[in-house]
């Protein structure tokens, strides 16, 4: 196992401050460290903590968590891990978790690509990038999730024709993504259909009621050898 680690150069997300009220505060304290996973440490064993034949997805940017809500529900069979910085929406995510009693889904407060540290090579079965933040000015770019130097780092925390599922109301950033997807050779850019089992978001939802078309990708990791 290599111990690589992503390198990025500005943060992919901007911080939003907002208040929480005692009994969601009191609730967070009290289920992250319950149901959570720490941002920072060593490797985590996939297989000795969630089962040796456990998939495991991974979704960047969960928000209040209903899609990895989703997804764990309708993926029994995975261990689902959904991050935010977003401490509100993490704590939303967390009550949800313990009402339900979704035993296969962790979450992670902060941020993804510190997280992936922790991440072992061939080891995701799937991530999800379900409308990242399309930072839509110029100088903004650099701060774009879907760009080379993430998606190399997470083609190699994929197994072997592992995906990245990727959905987008932005067709500058679908076209962005896919010149930066076209750099890395163990990747293959799949445009798809809405698969049956992707939740519909708010976000989504705000970008139809806008009039827009959403773009749906997987992009497949490929035996360089062989493709």
């Amino acid at each position: 196992m290599t111990d690589h680690q992503p390198r990025v150069p500005v943060r992919t997300f901007k911080p939003r401050r907002r208040r929480m009220s005692t009994t969601r505060a009191s609730a967070f304290e009290r289920l992250l460290p319950r149901h959570g996973l720490e941002v920072e440490g060593d490797h985590i064993d996939f297989a000795g903590r969630f089962g040796a034949d456990t998939a495991v997805t991974i979704e960047i940017g969960s928000g209040a968590g209903e899609a990895a809500l989703e997804m764990s529900r309708l993926h029994p069979d995975r261990h689902h891990i959904a991050i935010d910085v977003h401490t509100p929406g993490i704590a939303r995510l967390l009550a949800e978790v313990e009402r339900l009693d979704q035993t296969n889904l962790s979450v992670v407060h902060g941020d993804a690509l510190e997280f992936l540290r922790r991440v072992p090579d061939e080891s995701v079965t799937e991530f999800h990038l379900w409308f990242p933040d399309p930072w839509p000015k110029v100088r903004q770019a650099p701060r774009r999730l879907v760009q080379r130097a993430n998606l190399e780092c997470f083609a190699r925390l994929l197994v072997p024709g592992g995906t990245i599922r990727l959905a987008t109301d932005i067709d500058e950033y679908a076209a962005f993504a896919r010149q930066e997807c076209a750099q890395v050779s163990t990747l293959r850019w799949v445009t798809v259909e809405r698969a049956h089992d992707r939740p519909i978001t708010r976000f989504e939802r705000k970008g139809l009621d806008a009039g827009r078309q959403v773009t749906d990708v997987e992009m497949v990791r490929v035996d360089v050898a062989a493709s």
